[in-house]
């Protein structure tokens, strides 16, 4: 897979993360696991889409986290998808202009007590 042969559109302030992800596509299993990638532009964001080289292959969550770990705020997609019969990861990027989206969740359990009574 040819690192950084389609750039094209990409913002040169948005170049190295999608370069960093694509590096990353390239080493998750430490095998040559996709044929070839493309990039392309949308509003707001970038669509950086992989396919696999043929139909023995095998991604868990554990490579798709790694992926999204690239740039957890700018990062706002891992998905694997059939497009025209292929198998492909998609990532989403948002570009630069793109607000950063930041949520803080707090787990609260509540537990009642009982006893039993015999």
């Amino acid at each position: 897979m040819e690192p950084y042969h389609s750039l094209e559109g990409v913002h040169e302030e948005d170049r190295p993360i999608v370069r960093n992800v694509v590096s990353t596509l390239g080493i998750i299993k430490k095998t040559k696991l996709f044929s070839a990638w493309t990039c392309s532009v949308g509003k707001g964001f970038y669509m950086v889409t992989a396919y696999f080289i043929d139909d023995d292959w095998e991604v868990g969550t554990r490579e798709l986290d790694v992926i999204y770990d690239v740039n957890p705020l700018r990062v706002l997609s891992v998905s694997i998808q059939c497009l025209n019969k292929k198998h492909a990861v998609r990532i989403k990027i948002a570009d630069r202009n793109e607000p950063l989206m930041l949520t803080e969740t707090d787990l609260v359990t509540v537990r009642k007590r009982s006893r039993w009574i015999k």
